[in-house]
């Protein structure tokens, strides 16, 4: 697979959203930022995202797949310089039989240094999404900050979820915690919504709009109406 390489220098201040796309490799250098917004709808078997970040540098991702087919993404977040961070935001649903991998890893090499990842699915049918997320702070590290939550709402018997985070933590002055929720939907909540008159899809519907839309408030508005259009196609 084609690998696209991005080098964000002399203290930019870059944000960029891609609805196609490859292989990545970033690099961030000292005093730079990039909000990287990838709304992913295409048919990608495997995807790997490598980002090394400077000194004082900021890397926010916003990823949105709602791509009918099976994916495996696999990014490493390398914070190598004091004052780097970085903001990782997944929204994704599945459907049918699809599986969704996502194995995320944030390597702290030095102190000072923070990072949040948040992981988001909906799994259907008889689909499977598969959460793994890594925060590494290495020894002398300190001062680091590394936190992961993950939730996924299973919506039928035969979906699956998973959520696996780890924590590695080599350094005692440091902050790390991590969160992990599968469950199916809340029963409670679709008998309120059938008692205002709404149907059984139209309940699960409105479930899932509310579970996943908040992400595309980052996206422009032409990539916003795609994930809505395809959030209710797949109701």
């Amino acid at each position: 697979m084609k690998v696209e390489k991005l080098v964000i220098k002399n203290k930019e201040k870059s944000e960029l959203e891609l609805t196609s796309f490859s292989d990545l490799e970033i690099e961030i250098e000292d005093d730079c930022s990039l909000l990287l917004k990838l709304a992913n709808f295409e048919d990608i078997k495997n995807l790997k995202i490598t980002a090394n970040l400077g000194r004082n540098s900021n890397f926010d991702v916003v990823f949105a797949d709602f791509s009918n087919s099976n994916i495996s993404v696999k990014t490493q977040v390398n914070l190598n310089q004091e004052g780097a961070s970085c903001r990782w935001h997944l929204a994704t649903l599945s459907n049918h039989e699809n599986v969704k991998k996502f194995d995320i890893s944030f390597t702290h090499h030095v102190g000072h240094t923070f990072a949040l990842m948040d992981n988001y699915g909906v799994a259907r049918e008889k689909s499977e999404i598969i959460f793994t997320g890594v925060n590494h702070i290495v020894k002398g590290a300190k001062g680091s900050e590394t936190a992961q939550n993950a939730k996924i709402i299973v919506f039928d018997p035969e979906a699956r979820g998973t959520a696996s985070p780890v924590l590695k933590i080599d350094e005692n002055d440091v902050k790390a915690s991590h969160g992990a929720v599968v469950g199916q939907l809340n029963e409670d909540h679709m008998f309120y919504l059938m008692s205002r008159g709404l149907t059984k899809e139209e309940a699960r519907a409105l479930i899932t709009l509310g579970y996943l839309q908040p992400i595309s408030r980052q996206f422009s508005e032409k990539t916003q109406e795609k994930i809505l259009s395809l959030i209710q196609e797949a109701m």
